[in-house]
């Protein structure tokens, strides 16, 4: 059995950051539909909002609210993060539509290869 869950890999992030001066929350929401799994402070003090999602094959299942938030959020710290098997694929909220019709075959903002270097995953954010 695979342990490719969102749960696990938001465990792998909170555990991979653990060692950075970053804040991370995990955002529980059934009120607000589509709203970003992760509430990240980067070092900067900026906010940014991660939506995880663990690819099924090639494909990405974003939802209809999850696409309009990102859609709404174009341009500003909203993410997609995507886990297939050893990548961790970062696209940007303006990628959405075309992540969810394309899947990974759309080329991400940023590709990390295990294993991953949470610190170098910061950077990216932060610029």
């Amino acid at each position: 059995m695979s342990n490719q869950t969102e749960a696990n890999f938001w465990k792998s992030i909170r555990a991979g950051l653990s060692s950075t001066d970053t804040f991370c929350t995990r955002i529980e929401n059934t009120s607000a539909l589509g709203t970003p799994d992760l509430l990240l402070l980067d070092r900067n003090k900026s906010f940014h909002l991660i939506e995880l999602k663990v690819a099924k094959g090639n494909k990405v299942l974003l939802s209809p609210h999850q696409i309009a938030f990102c859609v709404r959020h174009r341009g500003s710290n909203s993410w997609v993060l995507v886990k297939k098997n050893d990548d961790v694929l970062l696209y940007r909220a303006d990628q959405a539509m075309d992540l969810f019709e394309q899947g990974v075959k759309l080329k991400p903002h940023c590709r990390f290869t295990k294993p991953i270097i949470w610190p170098d995953f910061l950077k990216v954010l932060e610029t």
